[in-house]
């Protein structure tokens, strides 16, 4: 769009405001109700996508029945000419990741005040039951008065919305997503609390708590990886504060916050001088330890083996009866007994010869890591091993259908012929979707089928691009998928 353009006859765009992924957003002016509106604006390469305009329109519906003044208020939605829109209340400011930069250190009651708003239109939204699933700064916009107002629901669901939503598995933004997010399972009003945590850290230490090479890695350090203590980046926070950041952010969401409004209701007193003495906070589940004993706790130790032998050698050498000068002086009760002694250690020589002789065969668990289930199979009976349960289990790094692991270990010795139970991938839990417009169909659909994705082509007849180029993705590039749960539709010049 550009300046001066209309739409529906009533919105007239004055100057882009920013773009997204999905959309872009303009300032404009109404010119009915004379006013200054915010217009989103699908973006013209989505307007064809059902998906896409589902959740656009989505955002809308979802956030109509909100009103709030800390939640960015949603007057108009329609289409113009195939455009679809969204208009909404203009923010005149910047948004919390900006403001953040831009004001840090920030005071720590200022900081409070800021959440406390946050946190009280978060709760109207889960008093609706609507879960944001994306509360992050940069969806928190400030007005020049320092009121904050939540932005951006278009990934936000219904709770009884969510079991029919769950095969796209958008969960979020990956510097403050959850853990269950992260693994692909289903957000709750929990998770939206986890993300409320992480912004408060955020605010408190002008960063985010974890950083990576890519979003993956980020989101793996979330659902693995202790929250960094912001007092140990400050201080003279106090511990109070610091334990509502850790509270929010327990990897388990039974030990997060209730709700909301709980949590509000402990960040008021966090600063008071009442709470001066709280202890850090730690999560209750991390507390129910169970000691698990190793098998070589229960193994001889070999120095202390080989000195038992040792003794016994010796105490034997020591018993050995002196030989007699004069072999016929020996008694022949003396010989009757050397006789019968003789047959003794004969008989236990058989038996111990038996028993090796019957000692089962020894072999070691090969390493079938990386290979199909059937020629990990064909691996393992040429070993001498049988294939036991067969189990799966997501996985970041191993591709799908691929041998994660084997149980026992490889490497491990154990007797040939027992059952040797195989653990399968099922791809990475999460996966942050490339663009891949313009790149080569036959590679890009070999990588993604490996993580577990379901590849879909559509060929297009066209002169402007090689043949077997991507020229359309059906998921958005820079979303955060479960592969397994996720089909990619391509279309492709042939």
């Amino acid at each position: 769009m550009t300046p001066n353009q209309t739409l529906n006859g009533r919105y007239r765009i004055i100057s882009s405001l920013g773009e997204g992924g999905m959309a872009d957003v303009y300032l404009a002016h109404d010119l009915i109700l004379n006013r200054n509106v915010a217009v989103k604006l699908l973006r013209f390469d989505l307007q064809n996508d059902d998906k896409t305009i589902q959740r656009f329109q989505r955002e809308a519906l979802s956030t109509t029945e909100l009103v709030h003044p800390n939640i960015v208020s949603v007057y108009d939605v329609g289409e113009d000419n195939g455009i679809h829109y969204l208009v909404m209340e203009y923010v005149d400011g910047t948004d919390l990741k900006q403001y953040i930069k831009e004001h840090f250190p920030i005071p720590y009651q200022q900081v409070i005040d800021i959440m406390e708003q946050i946190l009280s239109g978060v709760a109207t939204a889960h008093a609706h039951d609507i879960i944001h699933r994306d509360l992050k700064p940069q969806n928190v916009l400030m007005d020049k008065k320092g009121n904050a107002k939540i932005s951006d629901f278009g990934v936000a669901l219904a709770q009884e919305e969510q079991t029919l939503t769950q095969t796209n598995a958008v969960v979020g933004s990956v510097h403050y997503l959850s853990p269950e997010q992260a693994r692909g399972h289903l957000a709750t009003k929990r998770s939206d609390i986890y993300s409320l945590g992480i912004i408060l850290y955020e605010m408190l230490t002008g960063r985010v708590p974890f950083e990576g090479e890519n979003a993956v890695s980020i989101a793996i350090k979330h659902y693995q990886n202790q929250i960094p203590y912001v007092r140990d980046f400050d201080p003279r926070i106090p511990q109070a504060l610091e334990n509502v950041v850790l509270k929010a952010t327990a990897k388990n969401p039974f030990d997060r916050y209730n709700s909301v409004s709980e949590m509000a209701d402990d960040l008021s007193t966090a600063l008071s001088v009442r709470r001066a003495e709280d202890s850090r906070f730690i999560a209750p589940s991390l507390t129910d330890e169970t000691i698990i004993a190793d098998a070589s706790d229960f193994q001889p130790n070999p120095k202390d083996v080989a000195e038992v032998k040792a003794i016994s050698q010796n105490g034997s050498k020591d018993q050995q009866p002196t030989k007699s000068k004069k072999r016929r002086n020996r008694h022949p009760l003396r010989k009757k007994i050397a006789f019968f002694f003789g047959l003794l250690i004969l008989f236990i020589f058989g038996i111990g010869l038996a028993f090796y002789l019957s000692f089962p065969k020894v072999v070691t668990i090969p390493n079938v890591t990386g290979l199909t289930q059937a020629q990990a199979t064909a691996v393992l009976k040429k070993h001498d091993l049988k294939v036991g349960q067969i189990t799966r289990t997501g996985d970041q790094k191993i591709d799908y259908k691929r041998v994660v692991e084997t149980l026992p270990r490889k490497k491990k010795q154990v007797q040939a012929g027992v059952a040797v139970n195989v653990v399968i991938s099922q791809g990475p839990n999460s996966y942050v979707v490339d663009n891949y417009i313009g790149n080569s169909y036959a590679k890009v659909a070999k990588k993604l089928r490996a993580k577990g994705f379901k590849v879909k082509k559509r060929s297009i007849q066209t002169t402007q691009f090689d043949r077997g180029k991507i020229i359309y993705q059906s998921v958005v590039p820079d979303q955060v998928v479960v592969p397994r749960a996720t089909t990619i539709s391509f279309s492709v010049t042939k």
